[in-house]
C-alpha cells in the first residue's frame, strides 16, 4: 500500500474516531451526565476534526491544479468549522447578547451555500462529478442532497425567527424536514427494487429526523433513541469512505 493510501486512510480513521468521541460526549452532556463539563470542551474533539479537514482538503485542492476547487474546499471547510466553534461559544453563554443567533448561522448559511455550489458547478460535459464521486448514488444524490440542503437552510431560518422574534412550536419549524422526508420516502418506494447503501443512509435519515421531533415534543424520553440511525449511518459511512 502507499504512503499515499496510507495516509488517507488513517486520516479517514481518526476523522470518524473524533467524530464518535464529540457524539458521545454530545450525548452525555445533553442527557445530564457531563454537566461541568463546557460546550466548548464538548464540541473539541470536532476543533481537531476541522483542522485536519482544512490541512487535507488544501493539499487535495492543490494537486487538482484547479484553482476554484482549491478556494471551494478552504472556505467550505472553514466556514462549517467556524460555525461549530461559534455554536459551542454560544451554547456556553446563551444568554451573552455579543453572540447573536443570526451571527453564528452565518457561517453555516455559507458553507450551505458553497455545498450547493459544488452540486451545481462541478459536473463535467458527461454529467458527472469531478470533485464529488457519487458512484452508485447518483440518482438518489439528485434528490436528497440538494433538497435536504435547502430545507435545512429553511429550518435555521424558521429557528432564528422563534428565537428572536416570535415563539415557533417544533411542528412549525420542522415543516422543511416533513417535505423533504416525504419527498425522500416517494423516491424510496419508486426504488424498492433496487436495493442498495442509498435507500438505507436516506431512510436512517429521515427516520432520525421523525425520532427527533417524536423526542422534542415530548413523546420520546431519552435522546439517545433519536440517535440510534446516526449510530448505524456512521460504520456505514465509515465503511463507505474507504471505497469512494
Amino acid at each position: 500500500m502507499s504512503s499515499r493510501k496510507v495516509i488517507k486512510y488513517s486520516s479517514w480513521i481518526f476523522l470518524n474516531i473524533s467524530f464518535v468521541i464529540w457524539l458521545i460526549f454530545f450525548l452525555m452532556r445533553i442527557s445530564g451526565k457531563l454537566t461541568s463539563w463546557s460546550w466548548i470542551r464538548i464540541f473539541s474533539p470536532l476543533y481537531v476534526t476541522f483542522i485536519l479537514l482544512i490541512f487535507f482538503a488544501g493539499s487535495s485542492a492543490l494537486k487538482s491544479s484547479d484553482i476554484g476547487y482549491f478556494i471551494w474546499s478552504i472556505l467550505s471547510t472553514c466556514s462549517l468549522g467556524i460555525f461549530v466553534v461559534l455554536v459551542s461559544v454560544k451554547l456556553n453563554s446563551p444568554s451573552d447578547a455579543n453572540v447573536n443567533l443570526f451571527y453564528v448561522l452565518i457561517p453555516l448559511w455559507v458553507f450551505l451555500g458553497l455545498a450547493m455550489l459544488l452540486r451545481n458547478d462541478s459536473r463535467n460535459d458527461n454529467g458527472k462529478q469531478k470533485n464529488y464521486r457519487t458512484k452508485g448514488f447518483k440518482k438518489n444524490f439528485r434528490i436528497f442532497y440538494p433538497s435536504f440542503i435547502v430545507y435545512f437552510t429553511i429550518y435555521t431560518i424558521l429557528e432564528l425567527i422563534s428565537q428572536t422574534t416570535y415563539l415557533l412550536s417544533w411542528t412549525i419549524k420542522f415543516i422543511p424536514f416533513f417535505i423533504f422526508i416525504g419527498t425522500n420516502i416517494l423516491v424510496l418506494l419508486t426504488k424498492l427494487g433496487e436495493p442498495g447503501f442509498d435507500m438505507t443512509v436516506t431512510g436512517l435519515v429521515c427516520a432520525f429526523l421523525i425520532l427527533l421531533y417524536l423526542y422534542l415534543i415530548g413523546k420520546i424520553g431519552h435522546i439517545a433513541i433519536p440517535f440510534i440511525p446516526i449510530y448505524i449511518i456512521v460504520p456505514i459511512a465509515f465503511i463507505l469512505g474507504f471505497f469512494i
